[in-house]
């Protein structure tokens, strides 16, 4: 029952997951096609619009051809790319644009020969794009498998995007060709928006270099700004991690009292922390597994919980409510489930750790160190010694040794 009740959680948290992405892909067409309506009008956005759904479609393809699956990383290379998609087939419809008013009439020819006069440099700025995502595809270790559909995918996204910006954007623009007035219309309104623009940054750079003091007074600004930048993270006003903090729908406690322990004294300390951790608002189911592993997860898969089977060892598998259900993250509600168990752990004379699920592949542990020695002796010594100096630290908390 408890596997069942485990399962679906996950499944509903990993449903909510790719729908919250599906979600953003449409939020990010749509900012992008306002956008574009907004700089060149509405029927260049409809172009625009229309091509952001052939690239998709036929990355998506792509994917099944490669035998990636649609999941959190490559959906998010998917709302990645939509940024930079769109840009071969605005650079299209602009040139077209530009000719069609320089000839003052409307003509097949022309665009085509417009598309052709783009044609070098679009290919090359893809490229470019394209060379600088690659890398990131030979990146070894767990991280380079997990993040592969992003420079895999993003790169497939790009190319298809220059031959829609080719084959498609050509054909829909002249599906929906402006009248030639609609065009000097937008003509004139882009020379208004120039002139504003050329008359503001004139007259600014004009006086950074002609007027001394502004000059300056700007350079000393962007140095100072520059190391206020820097100082944040010698402060930790800006914390540096490898990857932010998600916010899940569940947590862990995992629990190895002395060796030796019986499985029953262990199963009381287990429920002691689950009836403390069952007062917390947030927490809609606990489980408990003594003397045996609980069906292991990512993390489990890495830190091997699945080989915890003595009597001494044990799990709590915490629930929480949906994130539209609660206030507090899940990490917020981790650290204090920390502080609730810490007193319980400290009587049973065990150690205890907290474990949140990684936004990302996750790791043995924050911080390991690995001791080596020309004997056991030596090793044991100053594996306590670094436990020491952790504790000593005061910034690191669940801290254990495996010492063999």
């Amino acid at each position: 029952m408890c596997t069942l009740v485990l399962l679906e959680i996950t499944a509903k948290s990993a449903k909510d997951k790719v729908n919250s992405l599906i979600k953003k892909l449409f939020i990010a067409t749509g900012a992008v096609t306002l956008l574009v309506w907004f700089a060149l009008g509405v029927r260049p956005a409809i172009v625009v619009t229309l091509v952001i759904p052939v690239v998709l479609l036929m990355t998506i393809f792509s994917a099944w051809i490669l035998g990636m699956t649609i999941d959190r990383v490559s959906l998010f290379a998917l709302i990645f790319s939509i940024g930079i998609l769109v840009d071969d087939a605005i650079v299209v419809t602009e040139n077209i644009y530009r000719r069609w008013l320089i000839d003052n009439k409307i003509t097949i020819g022309t665009a085509i020969d417009a598309v052709r006069e783009v044609g070098n440099p679009t290919i090359l700025a893809t490229f470019t794009v394209v060379a600088a995502l690659v890398p990131m595809a030979a990146v070894s270790g767990m991280m380079g498998p997990y993040m592969a559909p992003i420079p895999v995918l993003g790169s497939v996204a790009m190319m298809f995007s220059l031959f829609a910006a080719f084959v498609f954007t050509p054909y829909f623009i002249m599906k929906f060709v402006p009248p030639l007035n609609v065009l000097h219309k937008m003509h004139e309104k882009e020379e208004r928006e120039g002139k504003v623009l050329h008359a503001f940054f004139h007259n600014t750079i004009t006086k950074l270099f002609n007027v001394k003091f502004y000059g300056m007074t700007f350079m000393v600004g962007l140095v100072v700004a520059f190391f206020m930048s820097m100082s944040m993270f010698y402060t930790t006003a800006v914390p540096v991690k490898m990857l932010p903090l998600d916010n899940k729908s569940e947590f862990g406690v995992v629990l190895d009292m002395p060796d030796g322990t019986a499985l029953a004294d262990t199963a009381s300390t287990l429920h002691k922390m689950a009836q403390v951790l069952r007062n917390v608002p947030e927490v809609v189911a606990v489980q408990s597994y003594t003397g045996t592993a609980k069906p292991f997860d990512f993390n489990g898969l890495v830190r091997h919980y699945y080989l915890r089977k003595n009597s001494s060892e044990g799990e709590l598998q915490i629930q929480l409510a949906g994130k539209g259900d609660r206030k507090r993250s899940s990490h917020e509600i981790a650290l204090e489930a920390r502080e609730l168990v810490k007193q319980i752990a400290s009587d049973a004379g065990a150690n205890y750790a907290v474990v949140e699920m990684p936004p990302g592949p996750p790791v043995l542990r924050p911080v390991v160190a690995e001791v080596y020695g020309p004997n056991k002796e030596t090793r044991r010594k100053l594996a306590r010694d670094l436990t020491e100096l952790f504790v000593e630290s005061g910034t690191m908390t669940d801290i254990d040794n495996l010492i063999s």
